[in-house]
This record gives C-alpha cells, structure tokens and sequence, in this order.
C-alpha cells in the first residue's frame, strides 16, 4: 500500500511538471497574479496586525486585554479568561491571526492543548477588511453584502464557541499555568517577556510567518490559472475555484444568481490555499488538523444556510446583494413622457395638499 501510495504521488509529480512545461505561460500568469495579490492586499492588511498580535502575545499584554471580556470568555465559551483577547483578536484580523496565536501560546505553554483545539474549531475567520471593502464592495459592487457576510461569519463562530463550550469540558493539565491571572493585580505579577526582545520576536517571526502565506497563495494561484481552461464558466468552476482559493470563488460567485451564498460558505471554508496556511503554522503544535477540517465544513455548511435563510426572508436583499454585469440605463426614448407625467403627479397633490389646507382654514 505504501509503495502503490509512493507510485501515484511520483506520476501526479511528473504529470504537473509536464503541465508546467507545456503550459508555462498560464502558470507564470498565475504566480505573476498571486504576488500581485500578496504586495497589494495581502501584506499591506495582515502584516501590521500579525506583529500588533505577535507582540500581544509574547508580552503578555493579551492578558491585561482580555480583562474586560473574562465573563463573555468564562461563563459562555467556558475558556479562561485570559483567552478572551484571542478570540477577539481572530475574529477581527483574519484568516492566520487564531492560528498564529494559539501556536504562540502552545509554545510558551500558557494554553491547554485541549482548550487550543477547541479553539482552533471557531478562531478562523475572515477579516472585516477583505470581507466588507474586496467582497463587498469590490466584488459585489455593495458594503452592505460585506457586513452581511462579516455578520453571518461572527454568529456561526460565536455558536461555535457557546455550543463547544457546553460540550467540551475544560480540563486544566501541568502544560496550563498553575494559577491563572484572575485580576489585574494578578496580571502585573505574571513572568513576561521584556517588551524589546517581545518586539524583535514579533516581527521576526511575522515575517517569516508571512512569506509561507505568500507561497502558498502564488502556488494557489498558479494552479487556479491552470484550470481555468479546463472548467467552462458556471457553478462547477466556481465551487472548484472556491474550494481551491477563497479570492477566486467569492469573484466567480459574485457573478452568479445566489452568488451570495456561495461566497458566504467559501469564506467559511476559507480555501485549500487558507487551510494549507494554517495547518504550516500548526505543524509543530498539538492540534490536530482533521477536527479543524471538519469544522471547516460544518462552519461552511451553516454559514450558507443562514445566508440562503435571510435572503428567503428578505427577497428584496437578493436584487439589491447582486452584482450587474449591463450598467443601468439612465436614460431612454421613453424618459421625456415618464418624467413629464411625474411632473404632473407631483403637481397635482401639490394642489391637492393645498386645497386640504384651505378647507381645514375655512372650518
């Protein structure tokens, strides 16, 4: 079995090597795309914040954060409370900024690994930046599409952390500090480290952190360019190009009736492309990866369903969440006639309005 395994990964091996070769050009476009998409939205959204959390982190800032969350964290997600920052943090700053931190407190021991693998089932979520300003806007032609599928990805998460609270119990081990901060005084007296070497660290290691996201995301993308020509436009290229990248499916989804909901569950599936990212930084943690797929699913599958739930409830919001690919006439033969008889409407319950005031006068 093994050697049979052995077998078929060395042809796929030759059999993408002569792909690229025969078709060097789609591949180079492609790459040429994914840096293009690392130098302009990637590195300038995600750098500055992996650092803000890096050094949050290694500081152990996170905890004096993390004090005015402690009941949400404590009696709902059933986490310790000076985890609440992280998971505000992930939800606000995207796709590897969970993963990068719970990695960072595995490593400093300061974490459970039960209560990390719990959390690495919810803390994945797009940002508000990509979601709202490149989906929304960009993609959808609407912000209001953005922070209806920024909203959806928060309350699914937030179910997932209330419900894997209720299921999991917190169990505490030797690898967990002894005695968790409780107070902020408690806070001044926990070991840090010094907030120079903090700094130094962080961006040490956000750079590095950030190069593997970038090769994964001009891999990606060289791959996407190469099947493009296979899959005609429709749903099944955009479901294969949503599965693969998450930039790519949301833009071909944003050109389909329902786009909406396909773009909702791509965003929680987050991508090949995303997950590989994840699973390089959780390499050389205790997570395991196949809970974390699954969740992936599961997250995609309920994100989808409240979106094709809203808009079922509210009709309207299809037309309006949609993209047009014909401009709107503004104008055409027909414009004169329309707005000479506005003129005349608006004219006559001018008079009319006023007749009511006279009569009411005269009374």
């Amino acid at each position: 079995m093994k050697r049979l395994t052995e077998f078929i990964g060395t042809l796929v091996c030759v059999g993408f090597a002569v792909i690229l070769i025969r078709y060097g050009n789609q591949a180079a476009f492609g790459a040429a795309l994914g840096i293009r998409l690392c130098l302009q939205t990637v590195i300038p959204s995600l750098f500055c914040f992996m650092v803000l959390t890096e050094f949050l982190v290694k500081s152990g800032f996170y905890r004096l954060l993390s004090v005015p969350l402690a009941p949400v964290c404590c009696h709902l997600f059933r986490l310790p409370e000076q985890l609440g920052s992280v998971v505000v943090l992930s939800w606000v700053g995207g796709f590897p900024m969970g993963a990068k931190s719970l990695s960072n407190l595995l490593e400093q021991r300061d974490i459970d690994p039960a209560d990390a693998q719990r959390m690495m089932l919810y803390c994945c979520c797009a940002g508000p930046s990509f979601i709202i300003t490149a989906v929304g806007r960009g993609m959808f032609g609407n912000p209001a599409a953005g922070y209806l599928l920024y909203g959806i990805q928060l309350l699914v998460s937030f179910c997932f952390a209330v419900v894997l609270g209720r299921i999991y119990t917190s169990t505490r081990s030797t690898v967990q500090l002894a005695n968790p901060p409780k107070s902020l005084a408690v806070y001044r007296q926990s070991s840090r480290a010094p907030i120079g070497n903090a700094f130094v660290l962080s961006v040490n290691q956000s750079v590095l952190a950030m190069v593997q996201m970038c090769g994964f995301i001009v891999l990606f993308q060289a791959i996407s360019a190469l099947l493009e020509p296979i899959f005609p436009q429709g749903i099944a290229r955009c479901l294969l190009m949503g599965a693969l990248e998450v930039t790519n499916g949301c833009k071909l989804a944003s050109k389909l009736p329902m786009g909406l909901v396909y773009a909702s569950c791509f965003l929680s599936f987050s991508g090949i492309s995303v997950i590989s990212q994840l699973v390089g930084i959780l390499q050389n943690s205790s997570v395991a990866i196949k809970p974390f797929l699954f969740s992936r699913l599961l997250h995609a599958f309920c994100s989808g369903s409240l979106t094709l739930l809203y808009l079922r409830l509210f009709p309207q919001a299809a037309a309006v969440f949609s993209s047009c690919s014909q401009p709107v006439p503004l104008s055409d033969a027909n414009t004169p006639a329309l707005t000479f008889c506005l003129i005349m409407m608006s004219a006559l319950l001018l008079w009319e309005i006023a007749s009511v005031e006279r009569s009411a006068r005269a009374r």
